[in-house]
């Protein structure tokens, strides 16, 4: 009854319960004093956060599955289900425990009663909204990617102030008992408001985005991409730091939730929540076991390398290493086997020796060559490109770091000098490496929805997105629409006649060019990570949650394999 997937959100009651959701699909219940699962829910896709009802009757939680599920507290029982058209991430019980108010990547915040019927819907969110809570019994205020603060008054369904915060992505929020905000933002900014929404005081917490605060009583903790998490006092109008931890590798700097005024209880990549004592300053994470996912995979002449939540290094299925971070890349070239992600390190994944530190979780990598040496491209989730240069056969040595997009980079493609990348803002970008110190914008575009996806075809780059499109940019940009029903995770091509994507449903669609057809197959009961094409076999493999690789062929068309 563990998480077989990493952990993505988590609450805390002082009724003795602790909720987690995973990219598994599931919601446990926990007994919050021995730390072991009482009962499980299932969401039919990931589930995103929990949180209970202030009398811990009610547990409700947010899934990409773009529904809310409503359970009672201990049996986790099914009690409703309320939907969204996207992705539901914020959600937070009113006062009096009847109504419940939702945050979707559709930009909507809505509220429901308990029992599932719609009460208002929200419209003025210009991006995705990931945070709302409850001011008071009658007012919210949500936040998100478009750089707002809106309150919203339940009795009327109007919007009831802006505030503007400077085009600074803002994914999280919380409320003191007094109506005062603290908001987290991409700049790793807190922000500390009053009651009447006017800005009291700005302190610069984190070097990376924060993608969480939690409140209890007049404490905050904020967590970072950063690899730290801070602990605040709020006090005399201002903020107070009053601790100051990195974070172990095994935990996720997601979610987390104060157990009470001793112990907080954090989010991991692995099968269980980590715990954190405020007093002694020291972490239970030993009984922790890995996940096995798999996230990336490179095909080489004799097979395939690939790296997954656990920093598991396989090759050909076969266990070589194993590195201390989730990693979400790696890559085999000029003798070397590299791979890096969350911890913001580029390991030898053979030695688990560190190559280069970032200040940031990393998310892709790509290899080219530029006058006669051999490089590497690798994207940050704070937006700049890493050029490392192959020195020698046994050397790798440092070239620059690049500030390309706003956002986390999401995935990397390379043709000749032109570099193109995709990013969590729904922004693509063709930059053009001068000196390898710097770049030089040639086009800029974008998606509908975040870009998660990209690779190089025919002399053109194409992109895949939460929009469930395919785009061709070349002279002109091409729009196809595919026959994913769910986000797009992964894109790869045989740089002849085939353009295949893979969703986090475990769908495979194949594109054949020549006669813009599309064909798709159900390849995993898990997302689809990571798509690459085998030349050597002249298959597709395919990567997935389950941590299996999949190998796919072309499909038939006319009784002729293509």
């Amino acid at each position: 009854m563990y998480h077989t997937s990493p952990i993505s959100g988590i609450c805390a009651t002082e009724h003795g319960y602790i909720a987690s959701a995973g990219y598994d699909n599931q919601v446990i219940l926990w007994n919050a004093q021995t730390h072991t699962p009482i009962a499980i829910g299932t969401h039919d896709h990931l589930a995103n956060q929990v949180v209970f009802s202030h009398d811990a009757k009610l547990l409700a939680s947010s899934s990409s599955d773009y529904s809310v599920r409503v359970w009672s507290v201990p049996d986790m029982s099914l009690l409703s289900v309320m939907t969204h058209e996207d992705d539901v991430e914020g959600i937070s019980f009113s006062p009096d425990n009847r109504l419940i108010a939702t945050a979707s990547r559709d930009n909507k915040v809505r509220v429901f009663s308990v029992d599932g019927h719609l009460i208002r819907e929200f419209i003025g969110h210009e991006n995705d909204v990931l945070t709302v809570e409850w001011l008071t019994e009658t007012m919210l205020v949500s936040c998100g990617d478009d750089s707002t603060l809106r309150y919203w008054d339940i009795n009327t369904g109007l919007s009831q102030k802006v505030i503007d915060l400077g085009g600074m992505e803002t994914d999280t929020l919380c409320v003191t008992p007094n109506g005062e905000i603290v908001s987290g933002n991409d700049d790793g900014e807190l922000i500390y408001f009053n009651n009447k929404g006017e800005e009291i005081c700005r302190t610069h917490g984190h070097k990376a985005g924060i993608k969480r605060l939690v409140l209890n009583q007049n404490k905050v903790i904020s967590l970072s991409y950063d690899r730290s998490f801070k602990i605040w006092s709020i006090q005399d109008n201002s903020l107070i730091c009053q601790v100051e931890s990195e974070i172990p590798n095994i935990v996720w700097p997601r979610s987390c939730a104060f157990i009470n005024d001793a112990f907080v209880a954090f989010v991991t990549f692995g099968d269980r929540y980590a715990t954190y004592s405020i007093e002694t300053n020291t972490w239970d994470i030993d009984s922790i076991q890995d996940t096995h996912g798999v996230n990336a995979i490179y095909p080489v002449s004799n097979g395939y390398y690939d790296v997954g939540d656990a920093g598991i290094v396989r090759f050909n299925g076969e266990k070589i290493n194993q590195v201390p971070s989730l990693c979400n890349f790696i890559i085999a070239e000029n003798g070397r086997i590299l791979c890096g992600g969350q911890d913001g390190a580029v390991y030898d994944a053979t030695t688990s020796k560190i190559i280069y530190q970032h200040h940031s979780p990393l998310n892709c990598c790509q290899a080219f060559d530029h006058q006669g040496n051999k490089y590497i491209a690798i994207g940050a989730y704070t937006g700049e490109l890493i050029l490392l240069k192959f020195s020698s056969y046994q050397e790798i040595t440092f070239v620059s770091s690049i500030s390309v997009h706003n956002n986390a980079i999401k995935d990397v493609s390379i043709i000749n000098n032109r570099v193109f990348t995709v990013c969590a803002d729904n922004s693509v970008a063709v930059t053009e490496l001068n000196d390898l110190m710097s770049v030089t914008p040639v086009l800029r575009g974008s998606h509908d929805k975040i870009v998660n996806g990209c690779a190089a075809f025919k002399g053109s780059f194409i992109s895949v997105s939460r929009d469930l499109t395919l785009r061709i940019w070349g002279d002109e940009e091409k729009v196809l629409t595919t026959p994913h029903k769910n986000s797009i995770k992964c894109v790869a091509t045989d740089n002849d006649s085939w353009i295949v994507s893979g969703d986090y449903r475990g769908t495979v669609s194949f594109y054949h060019v020549p006669s813009q057809t599309w064909q798709k197959k159900k390849a995993s009961k898990t997302g689809i990570s990571a798509l690459a094409y085998d030349q050597g076999e002249g298959v597709f493999l395919a990567s997935s949650y389950d941590g299996r690789v999949h190998k796919l062929s072309a499909p038939v068309l006319n009784g002729v394999e293509q």
